[in-house]
């Protein structure tokens, strides 16, 4: 029997058809084997960052200025950009604590041990930090006037 030709493409239809399922299903393997590494990479990077966290945070926190810091920036006009930076970090560490979260889902841990920090009003900080600058000033301008007219004196 010969083959016709309606058949002969009949049966290269087929086996394009197999070859495509073939090539779609290691395609999907491919794909899902990526989709697996990506999803380790992922797991391990939270681990690490999770184990990391308190150090980040730390470094992100930096120093709080001293009081007498507060007041020389006070006296040079540049308090506001130094409670900007202080408030800056803050909003970085709640930046860190929000990723902390979303990484202790992804691992399967309670969320609950990474607290929040609460909102701080940037005008009501600055203010805060401008009366202490204030109090530093008088106090060090009081000293600085009080050793001036005693040191006529001779009192120390």
């Amino acid at each position: 029997m010969t083959e016709t030709a309606l058949e002969k493409a009949r049966k290269a239809a087929e086996a394009a058809a197999t070859k495509l399922v073939d090539l779609e299903h290691q395609e999907a393997e491919k794909a899902a084997r990526k989709n697996a590494e990506r999803a380790e990479k992922e797991y391990q990077l939270a681990v690490k960052f999770l184990e990391d966290r308190v150090e980040l945070e730390a470094e992100v926190k930096g120093i709080k200025p001293s009081v007498d810091e507060v007041a020389t920036a006070f006296e040079t006009g540049a308090l506001a950009a130094m409670v900007a930076e202080h408030l800056a970090r803050r909003d970085a560490i709640n930046s860190l604590r929000a990723h902390a979260q979303h990484c202790a889902t992804l691992v399967g841990e309670d969320v609950g041990h990474i607290p929040e920090l609460r909102y701080i009003d940037p005008v009501e900080e600055l203010r805060r930090w401008q009366d202490d600058a204030m109090t530093a000033l008088r106090r060090k301008r009081a000293d600085d006037v009080a050793a001036e007219v005693l040191a006529a004196y001779e009192v120390d």
